[in-house]
């Protein structure tokens, strides 16, 4: 390296020789070794080469700054030098060996130099020839410290260093009031009287300087001003002072002359702690200003700081002013406390608080020693979090706060203390971050409002069950983490926890035996402890984990038993609104009885009303089958005896129930035996009620005069109007009244005036809607047992189940809107599928339903074929310019499809007369396109009519029936045909069962049930229908029993058209069906929005 060093030739006059003598061995020796390794790393010379500087590397990571000094006059024989190092040998160390073997050897060694080049050189290496006297007046620098006057208003009775020009008079003394003015510019001329030269312009050059520091305005007190102050002056007036004295201005202390020295070292400020008898004394110091020069620090009484921000210090030592820079400006905080020469007194019950939180932040700014050792000066701790735990009555108090801790002391700071005490944030927030247990103490931390940051709260009050988890569950494992420190007082609270087995009682209310609804008690104890029961259940539902009782004693929530018991008593009170303590459960709720009771002890006698009709549905799997009535011309197949069996138990319990076997299964005559056997007991002192489609109604006279002759029957096809008799006249002494779902909506307020035995809904899906007027009628009628019969009780939405059980069942689920939300909802929508299987257990005892495939064995099949028909090119033509139209139209519509529900299922069904034949929406496209399926139907029927086969032909529309009628009369087919407006519907069908038809041609609503056609083995469905059931329906009047043939149904859908998306639907639809009903599928729900769009959808 390279480095200049020429002005400090006299470290080579220090040769080994010296060095030995001057140290010992061992330091010279391992200087030799630090000198060759090249561990010093940086020299420069201060003081025109008599200090060098350097840094050198030690046998660790730390470097060390060494000094070598040269004291002696350099035209003395005597050379006077020292050594002071950074490291802790301080002085004369191996450190400062190298550093002189170092400089030694950049100046080419300690061998004298050759006469040559020694000669060459010498002139330039000698000292300035001094200036003669007669060219200048030598000026000096007066330095000395005074105390500001009064007209100095805002440093009034501060200590200042003041600056002087003087200059020597002939006298040789110095001279007074010489004015800074005088040394400003250079004179043009010199003459005797004049300053030197030299002298003025390093003087003139601190003028400019305080020019410059004090905001450039020199102003004329400035001009003809004798003084300036060091303290107005920044850190940059040091380099200026050594400037002054290296020209040779003398420092002087007054016109006296006593010598002020300007120390080159820079210093560093610090404090001394020192134990005494009443606590610690802080005693400021400023580091490498010894009192008498030689020592490590002066005391700072006897130190006078300098300037604004601190940049220097004024130390007196005797009689002698001695000036240092600092290292860097002091901050104004360790100023302060450095312009505090008397120090501070720490008093010794604040010495734990000073020693933890004021300690460390000190030692982060400036350095702190304790000189007798009196003070041990260990390393701060991160802070951790503290808990103090005190009894609150009979809950708890958590006191919060941090503990900070310095060797053996800790002082814990509340943790809301503000004031000037320091606090660790960064260490404090990454504990609230960090300690993820504090989270389980409710209302210990709260987020600062608009900020990523924790604040803790300084006490936290907890009372029932958060007192008990937090006390046992979550200051265990607070005292378990390191980062935390507990303290627990010794009056706390003792929670005594119940761990037997929780024991569940349920008794009756005060309600009279004879109600459909009954008030349960339900009590529940632990041990010896009765646990009040409305409070347990508010833990429940809250999801709490344990409860405390007023006593102390608490118990865990998560028992298995205690869960079961929240979920039934929530769906009790969802659907019953109780007294408090009581449940209300109503005698069609038989399952939720029934899990109730596998909770706990009964403590309802069974000769109770309510619970023997309940405990009948229960043990209807044991209770030996009632016999067939004699007088029922039947004989029962085994299913239909069991259902004959069940319907036997709801009729003597007074309950209601949904038959809902698969068509054709014979639910007519299951329901008839039962009627038969009501009246062998002689239980029908009142006339039971049949309700069915006007289609259906002669069939059920016929049907009871077959089976049930001894029953006396009573039809009523016409209004009482028409009939000339009110509805308690015509059924007078009748035993079985059948009437049509019309006729009892038009006369609802007579038939409410009858007292019914019972009333049967046959195909009770025509009341699927509750809020029609014939709904609304059958609610209205007054009798102890209602059977809903249907093949398909549900068609598009779980609602379609309520409306029924509403009629049958009106107990099982009182209210639609909570229905709607506790099971349509989640499990159509998917979010809840599992309740689908709580639906089923609820409403399993109260709907019996068997399908073919499981009871039917002898039934032959069933072949459901789809045979796809393209349309010709001109009917192709017409439906695709249709179909852009109406997908715009319905499209828009859809953004209102409740509000424009009518239009829109307008637009809908255009397109699927359309795919049938476009003469259905315009007269004027008759005959526009032949209609392909008709094509297909003929090929078919005349195959069936050749090979001695009849079908029964099913479309939604009667004029394209029409079309079909005349096409096949056309083609010498022979037909029957039944729509809506027939008004012989009974010898129509008689003539078809009787005849031999080829075809039978039916509308889908007006014979689509109530009819059983056996007689014919194929059925085709020329157009489908938006709901599966109502097919199903139709090809049940040929697949039901008394069947022998195999049955083929064709389903005709022309392609690219909406029936193939119709086909989707209906799959999705039949999904739902299946798994509430059937037990099986997928899950789907009613028509929505959605698959109004898939209908419309042009691709695949």
């Amino acid at each position: 390296m390279v480095w200049d060093l020429a002005s400090a030739t006299w470290v080579r006059a220090l040769t080994d020789e010296r060095l030995e003598e001057a140290l010992d061995l061992g330091t010279f020796q391992r200087g030799v070794g630090y000198a060759d390794e090249e561990m010093v790393t940086q020299i420069a010379t201060l003081n025109r080469g008599r200090v060098v500087v350097a840094k050198v590397k030690g046998s660790g990571a730390q470097s060390y700054q060494t000094i070598i000094s040269q004291h002696s006059d350099p035209k003395d024989d005597v050379l006077e030098w020292s050594a002071r190092c950074s490291c802790p040998v301080a002085t004369d160390c191996k450190h400062a060996v190298a550093v002189i073997l170092t400089v030694r050897d950049a100046l080419g060694g300690d061998q004298p130099a050759t006469v040559a080049w020694e000669e060459a050189l010498a002139p330039l290496a000698a000292d300035p020839t001094p200036e003669r006297l007669d060219q200048g007046v030598p000026l000096a620098l007066i330095v000395e410290s005074v105390i500001a006057p009064p007209d100095t208003w805002s440093r009034h009775g501060e200590p200042r260093i003041r600056l002087r020009p003087s200059q020597r008079t002939k006298a040789g003394g110095w001279a007074k009031n010489t004015a800074w003015n005088s040394v400003r510019t250079p004179m043009r001329s010199q003459s005797r009287g004049d300053a030197l030269e030299r002298h003025r312009a390093v003087l003139a050059a601190l003028v400019q300087l305080h020019d410059r520091s004090t905001g450039g305005r020199r102003g004329y007190y400035l001009a003809e001003a004798t003084t300036l102050h060091l303290d107005d002056f920044g850190p940059d007036v040091w380099p200026v002072l050594r400037r002054v004295r290296d020209a040779g201005v003398v420092l002087i202390g007054s016109e006296a002359g006593e010598p002020v020295l300007l120390d080159d070292t820079p210093v560093e400020a610090a404090v001394d702690l020192v134990r005494t008898g009443e606590g610690l004394l802080l005693q400021p110091l400023v580091e490498g200003v010894g009192a008498d020069g030689s020592g490590p620090s002066a005391d700072l009484r006897e130190t006078q700081l300098i300037g604004r921000p601190r940049h220097g210090v004024a130390v007196t030592r005797g009689t002698t002013l001695a000036l240092t820079p600092f290292v860097a400006p002091l901050d104004p905080e360790v100023a302060d406390l450095v312009d505090r020469p008397r120090g501070l007194e720490i008093p010794e019950g604040d010495v734990d608080r000073f020693v933890t939180l004021y300690l460390p932040r000190l030692r982060e700014r400036l350095t702190v020693i304790s000189s007798d050792g009196s003070v041990d000066l260990p390393e701060a701790q991160p802070p951790r979090l503290h808990v103090r735990v005190q009894a609150a009555g009979h809950g708890i108090r958590l006191r919060l706060g941090f503990v900070y801790t310095t060797g053996s002391r800790s002082h814990v700071v509340d943790a809301t203390a503000g004031g000037s005490a320091p606090r660790d944030t960064r260490g404090e927030q990454a504990l609230l971050m960090g300690i993820e247990v504090l989270d389980d103490v409710p209302g210990a931390t709260t987020r600062v409002q608009g900020s990523t940051r924790w604040r803790l709260q300084p006490a936290v009050t907890l009372h029932g069950p958060d007192a008990v988890h937090v006390l046992t569950d979550v200051v265990p494992r607070l005292d378990d983490d390191p980062r935390v420190v507990v303290e627990l007082d010794d009056d706390l609270p003792t929670y005594e926890e119940l761990v037997d087995e929780p024991q569940i009682a349920i008794g009756a209310g005060d309600s009279s035996g004879g109600s459909d609804w009954l008030d349960l008690h339900v009590s529940v104890t632990i041990g010896d402890v009765e646990i009040p029961f409305e409070p347990l259940f508010e833990a429940l539902v809250r999801g709490d984990e344990l409860m405390h009782l007023p006593t102390g004693e608490w118990f865990r929530l998560d028992h298995p038993v205690l869960t079961d018991l929240r979920a039934l008593i929530a769906e009790a009170r969802e659907l019953a609104e109780p007294e408090a303590g009581h449940l209300r459960l109503s005698r069609y709720q038989a399952d939720l009885w029934d899990e109730l009771s596998d909770l706990g002890d009964i403590a309802v006698d069974r000769e109770h009303a309510w619970r023997a009709s309940v405990e009948t549905l229960r043990e209807i799997d044991t209770l030996p089958a009632p016999s067939v009535p004699t007088s029922l011309g039947a004989t029962l197949r085994p299913y239909q005896l069991e259902g004959y069996h069940w319907l036997t138990t709801l009729w003597d319990a007074g309950l209601g129930g949904v038959l809902a076997d698969d068509m054709g299964l014979g639910k007519t005559v299951q329901t008839l035996a039962l009627l038969a056997r009501a009246h062998e007991a002689g239980d029908l002192d009142r006339p039971v009620l049949v309700v069915a489609p006007t289609s259906v109604v002669g069939t059920w006279a016929s049907e009871a005069a077959k089976f049930v002759p001894d029953l006396e029957v009573c039809t009523l096809g016409s209004t009482h109007k028409r009939r000339g008799s009110s509805v308690v006249e015509a059924v007078e002494g009748a035993q079985l009244v059948v009437t049509s779902y019309a006729v009892l909506r038009i006369d609802a307020e007579q038939f409410t005036e009858v007292e019914w035995r019972g009333v049967i809904l046959d195909e009770a899906q025509f009341v699927k809607n509750d809020r029609s007027k014939i709904h609304q009628a059958l609610r209205g009628l007054s009798a102890p047992f209602v059977l809903a019969v249907t093949g398909t009780p549900l068609e598009n939405s779980l609602m379609d189940l309520w409306s029924l059980f509403a009629l049958a069942a009106p107990g099982l689920y009182p209210r639609r809107d909570q229905f709607n939300d506790l099971y349509r909802k989640p499990i159509e929508s998917g979010a809840q599928p599992e309740l689908l299987d709580r639906l089923r257990r609820r409403i399993r005892p109260l709907m019996l339903r068997r399908t073919k495939e499981q009871v039917a064995l002898d039934l032959p099949p069933k072949q459901v074929q789809v045979l796809p028909v393209d349309l010709t090119p001109t009917h192709r033509r017409v439906y695709d310019r249709h179909l852009q139209r109406e997908r715009k139209r319905v499209l828009g519509l859809l953004e209102d499809p409740d509000g424009n529900r009518v239009a829109i299922l307008a637009s809908l069904t255009r397109l699927r007369q359309l795919s049938l034949d476009p003469g259905l929406v315009d007269e004027e496209l008759l005959g526009q396109g032949a209609s392909a399926k008709i094509d297909v139907l003929v090929q078919h029927l005349r195959e069936l009519a050749i090979e001695g086969h009849r079908a029964l032909v099913f479309s939604q529309f009667t004029g394209f029936l029409g079309l079909v009628r005349d096409r096949l009369d056309a083609e010498g087919i022979t037909t029957s045909y039944l729509d809506g407006s027939t008004t012989n519907r009974p010898e129509v069908i008689d003539g078809f069962k009787q005849g031999e038809q080829t075809a039978f041609l039916i509308s889908l609503k007006a014979g689509g049930v109530g009819l059983t056609l056996t007689e014919a083995d194929y059925v085709f469905i020329l157009d489908p229908w938006w709901n599966p059931a109502a097919e199903a329906q139709a090809i049940d009047r040929v697949h039901r029993i008394g069947q022998d043939r195999p049955v083929m149904v064709y389903r005709l859908v022309s392609t690219g058209t909406i029936e193939e998306k119709v086909l989707a639907l209906q799959e999705r639809k039949r999904d739902l069906f299946e798994r509430v009903v059937d037990e099986g599928g997928a899950l789907s729900g009613a028509i929505t929005s959605t698959d109004i769009r898939a209908l419309l959808d042009p691709g695949d």
